[in-house]
Parts: structure tokens; C-alpha cells; sequence
């Protein structure tokens, strides 16, 4: 059990976490606290956890009023948790659990929508009660600040006739984002939530969904060889403009104005330029076009989507063997086939190594190469450890690639069993994308993970109110909906996500698996003789079938199917160490054996 350190106002640290002075300074005041303590809890990081926002709430204003020594254990598990005067956190931890992830939550504001903040409310280990600390004069002279240095480029309008060059526009705000992702002190929304504002006219609107400071926003126009384009940089709480410009020139000349555009807004906004500045993303023009096209089709993320993705990566990397940019978007079509299932890892993922191998030796500055590389690493070579450090590299490199710290948390700290970690780095993703979907559904697993079913369920309901459309957001509740014993309701989420995906296998099983554990051994038998069927035509990971025999109580089977994952080097078999689904088959020696031929110790 936790004990507690009588500390109310600090702001010194031996160890600085955020780049304190190590010599005292001015104690913030209270105001000042509850100020920076409403900034946090109104933040995008906090919208899914409105019980820990009231637990952060608690302990401030206890602190505050010079209560501190009065958070124990038993008194926040009565007062924040409901667990009334019966409560004894010897046999629930609930206090302990979530004053974890609080830190997670945290350190990933602090990274992201919170790195401007001048007043931190950090929660050491070891204690119940908040410490308030101002960050530190040199660390802020070093760098100067703009306040809350937050834009959102939202897809450049098409005005070409012709309506297949829409990814040339798409592909250019792409690139801006990509640029400006470099930039010390500006946090740049991912393009994924700006894609959900691309019609949209209401500045106030975007200003308030994403918590921004800027709008850059524009449209291309390409006539033959000739290129026209408009942006204009907007100041999201006057809704005046900072700056606006037009571009005509030679198709060619298209990096150059990106550059432009880039360093114009670095002057607008009077930020600091990166340093290293980062490197071309290549100058031969046809491979910038098929990288462009790649990268939208890829981004459908439908099986005929990818698969398009992929043939436009292979034509770029023969038309440039040069080019960074097109192996590591040759890399991430492959792996995004595999891991969706639509192909056999066997089939392309030597091919998506030897792409991002090369897309590092390339350019030794690319988050994306890193970060792709690491994926692979991890997800199909089960070289953990190799796979962190490269994380950690893409991360060092390009802070605001949100996919970098997304599949950091998924696909390897989750994975790991590293959950708070994987928490902070998801939130830090979704910071940067918080629209994004998959990134929503990405922190729901986490929570699944952890056995936080509640929490999870409360992300994907709300990721259901986002997008009802989106499948995962009812494949990943029914799951979770399995685990906590609700079968009927598990089956229907199931269903709707079937509806919307059609025959996915990993689907059909995870209906097999809810009516094997309702009891319904009929309706399970009559779903593993449909995925068996399936198989006959296409890709189905085994995997699939060793969930629905292990719910069926057919564990030698189940093993069967595990082992075969193991020697195919199934992408779909990580989630074994730490999915609860697999649960009965822990104690099985083959079981540990698997994992430990999947590098997990």
C-alpha cells in the first residue's frame, strides 16, 4: 500500500521530470492551481475519464486547503471511488490502480497539450498529494513560447475539374503537416482529424473541437503542368487573418512551396526551426506523385485501398530507388495488409522488412523509416528489444508523428504488459490525432487489457456516437462486452460490426467464442464450420481458431492452432501474453512454450 509524504507546495526537484530549476522558486498561488488544474481536466486527454479528472480534483483541493495529510487510501476510495465506510484497499486496489494511470495521464499532457503550461500538478510515486511546480526560467528562455502553439491544417480544397486528383491536394496537406511536425513547440493535429473538418466553416467550431490557436487552410488548382495554390494562415480565436499568400508556378516547383509555406508560418507564429532541419523527402517528381496517390488510396484502409497503396509504392520505389518516402510508404501498405488480415504475413512481410531497412538507410532522419522498421521488429521478428529502441528513435526524431507514439503503445508497450506507459503514449497520440479512430480504439484495448472494462466500454461508446459507421468501434465493445459476461449484448455489437465488414474471419470467431461461452455450443460449431469454410478461399490466421476452440473447451485444438501461428509468424499471435482471452490456456506448458518462441519471457 502506498503511504503518503506530507507535501503540499514545491518547486524544486532533485530529479527534474520537466526541466525545473533544481534551486527554489516562488510557490504558484492557489488561484493559479485551480487555473492550471481547470486547463487539465477540460483537456482532450481527460474527455474519457471524468472519474479520474474527479479524483485529480479531490486531491488538489484537499492539498490546497491544507489538507493533504488527510489522502489516504481508504479516504479516496470512500470519497472519489464510492467504495463507502466497508472499504479496505488491501482487497481492492482501485486507488492504487488509478493513481497510475493519472500519472500516465499526466506526463502525456504534459508532452503534448500541456508542454506550454508555466504551473505543473505533478503526483509523485510513493504519494496521494499533488506537488505544484513552476517550470523553470532557463528551460523557457532557451526556447521561446507562443502561448498554446496549436494549428491545424485542414485539407487543401481541389479545384481541378478532374476528380481523381483529389490525393494530389490531400497529398500536399499531407505534407505540410508532415513539415510543420518538426517544429519545436507547435503541436500539429494529425491528419486523420483534420480530414473530419474538410468542409467545415465554422472557426469557432474547429477552435473549440480541437483546441487549436491556428487554421491554416487552402486549394490547389493543377492545369497541365502549371499549379495554382491559395493558403491563407488564420487566427482561430479572432477568426482574422495572419497571413495569405498565392502560389503559381511549375508543377516541379511543388516542394519548394511547401517549404515556403512552412517557413512562413515558422515566422508567422515566430517559432524556433528544428534542428537538424529535416531531410528532403526527394525531388524526383513521378515518385512524389505515386507516394502522393499511395498514401490515399492507403488511407481508405479497405482491403482493395491497400492493395492499390501497395502498387503505387512499388511503381515509386522503381521509379526512385532513392526515395525514403516511397519504401517506407511500400512498408506500411505491406504490414497494414497483413496485420488487417487480407493477406498472409508470409507473403509480403520479408519484402516490408528489406523496404524499411532500406527506408533507414536512406535517411537516417525519418520518424516515419523508424517507425516502420520497429513495427516490423516487433510485431513479426519479436525482436522486443530492438523494436523499443527504434521507437524511441522515431519519437526523439519527429515528437509530433502521432502514429509513432500510437503504435508504440499498441503494438509494443500494450503488448508488453506496459500499460501505463502504453497509456501515456496513447494519449499523447490521440493529443495529436483526437479524432482518429483507430487511435480511440487503440486506447480502449489498452483498457481491455488492463481488465478496466468499464473504462473501455465508456471509449467505445463514444466512439460510437463519433462514427456509428466505423466496425471496430463495435467489434472491439462486443469483445470487451465477452469478457465481462454479457454475452447477448456482446453478440449483437458483433453482428452490427458483421454487417458493416462483412466476413471477417477474426469477427466470426469472436461470434463463435461469445455463444461457446453462453452456451450456445450449436451456434459456436455452426461459426468455426463458417470460418473453416472461409479458409478454403483465402487468409484466415489461426489465431481464429484457437480462440473459438479454447471457448469451446477444446484446448489440445486451440494449442494446435497457436503453434501454427507461431511457426507462420502470425502478426495476429502477440496478443497472447496478454489478452484475457487466452486466459485458460496459461498454465498449459505448450501455451508458455509458444510464448517464449514469440520472445516473451
Amino acid at each position: 500500500m502506498e503511504e503518503l509524504a506530507p507535501i503540499v507546495f514545491m518547486s524544486q526537484a532533485s530529479q527534474p521530470a520537466y526541466g525545473w530549476l533544481s534551486v527554489p522558486q516562488p510557490s504558484p498561488d492557489a488561484e493559479a492551481v485551480r487555473l492550471a488544474l481547470a486547463r487539465l481536466t477540460s483537456s482532450a486527454i481527460f474527455a474519457d475519464s471524468q472519474r479520474m479528472a474527479r479524483f485529480l480534483r479531490f486531491a488538489v483541493e484537499e492539498t490546497l486547503q491544507g489538507n493533504g495529510s488527510r489522502l489516504k487510501e481508504i479516504v479516496i476510495g470512500a470519497e472519489v471511488f464510492d467504495r463507502g465506510a466497508a472499504y479496505d484497499p488491501r482487497l481492492d486496489p482501485i486507488v492504487r490502480v488509478e493513481a497510475r494511470r493519472l500519472r500516465a495521464k499526466l506526463r502525456a499532457y504534459y508532452e503534448s497539450q500541456g508542454r506550454d503550461d508555466q504551473l505543473i500538478i505533478e503526483f509523485p510515486k510513493g504519494t496521494y498529494q499533488p506537488v505544484f511546480k513552476l517550470r523553470s526560467q532557463s528551460a523557457t528562455s532557451a526556447a521561446p513560447r507562443t502561448g498554446a502553439a496549436a494549428i491545424v491544417i485542414l485539407p487543401f480544397a481541389n479545384l481541378d475539374p478532374a476528380p481523381d486528383q483529389q490525393y494530389f491536394s490531400d497529398g500536399l496537406t499531407e505534407e505540410l503537416i508532415h513539415a510543420l511536425t518538426r517544429i519545436p513547440d507547435l503541436r500539429v493535429i494529425a491528419w486523420n482529424t483534420a480530414t473530419h473538418f474538410r468542409a467545415e466553416q465554422d472557426i469557432e467550431n474547429i477552435r473549440t473541437r480541437l483546441g487549436v490557436s491556428y487554421i491554416l487552410r487552402g486549394a490547389v488548382r493543377r492545369t497541365g503542368q502549371r499549379l495554382r495554390i491559395t493558403a491563407q494562415l488564420i487566427d482561430a480565436l479572432t477568426g482574422e487573418y495572419v497571413w495569405s499568400d498565392t502560389y503559381n508556378r511549375e508543377v516541379q516547383d511543388v516542394f519548394a512551396i511547401q517549404e515556403q509555406i512552412a517557413l512562413v508560418i515558422v515566422n508567422a507564429l515566430q517559432l524556433r526551426l528544428g534542428s537538424p532541419a529535416p531531410a528532403s523527402r526527394g525531388h524526383n517528381l513521378e515518385c512524389f506523385n505515386l507516394c502522393l496517390k499511395g498514401r490515399y488510396h492507403a488511407n481508405e484502409r479497405t482491403a482493395e485501398g491497400m492493395r492499390r497503396a501497395a502498387i503505387c509504392f512499388e511503381q515509386a520505389v522503381a521509379m526512385d530507388v532513392t526515395s525514403a518516402l516511397a519504401y517506407a510508404g511500400l512498408t506500411d501498405s505491406y504490414t497494414l495488409l497483413a496485420d488487417y488480415g487480407f493477406i498472409d504475413a508470409g507473403e509480403v512481410m520479408e519484402k516490408a522488412r528489406a523496404a524499411a531497412e532500406k527506408a533507414v538507410e536512406l535517411d537516417a532522419n525519418s520518424a516515419e523509416a523508424y517507425t516502420s522498421l520497429a513495427w516490423i521488429r516487433s510485431r513479426y521478428e519479436w525482436r522486443w528489444g530492438e523494436a523499443d529502441a527504434l521507437y524511441r528513435r522515431a519519437i526523439e526524431l519527429n515528437p509530433g508523428y502521432a502514429t509513432a507514439h500510437h503504435w508504440y503503445a499498441s503494438d509494443y508497450l500494450a503488448l508488453m504488459g506496459r500499460y501505463d506507459e502504453a497509456m501515456a503514449e496513447a494519449e499523447i497520440a490521440r493529443c495529436l490525432d483526437p479524432l482518429s479512430m483507430i487511435v480511440h480504439e487503440c486506447l480502449g484495448f489498452i483498457l481491455m487489457l488492463c481488465r478496466r472494462y468499464d473504462d473501455a466500454i465508456t471509449v467505445y461508446r463514444r466512439m460510437l456516437e463519433m462514427d456509428p459507421s466505423f466496425y471496430k468501434s463495435h467489434t472491439s465493445l462486443g469483445r470487451v462486452y465477452i469478457q465481462c459476461g454479457r454475452y447477448a449484448e456482446a453478440i449483437h455489437e458483433l453482428q452490427q460490426g458483421r454487417r458493416i465488414a462483412g466476413d471477417v474471419p477474426n469477427i466470426l470467431a469472436a461470434m463463435g467464442q461469445a455463444h461457446a461461452l453462453a452456451g450456445d455450443r450449436e451456434q459456436a460449431g455452426k461459426l468455426l464450420d463458417e470460418v473453416t469454410r472461409l479458409a478454403q478461399t483465402r487468409f484466415v490466421p489461426s489465431t481464429s481458431f484457437a480462440l473459438l476452440h479454447t471457448a469451446l473447451g477444446n484446448r489440445e485444438a486451440a494449442l494446435d492452432y497457436l503453434e501454427k501461428a507461431a511457426a507462420r509468424r502470425e502478426l495476429q499471435l502477440c496478443i497472447a501474453k496478454v489478452h484475457p482471452a487466452y486466459n485458460p490456456l496459461r498454465a498449459e506448458p505448450r501455451f508458455q512454450a509458444v510464448l517464449k518462441r514469440a520472445g516473451f519471457v
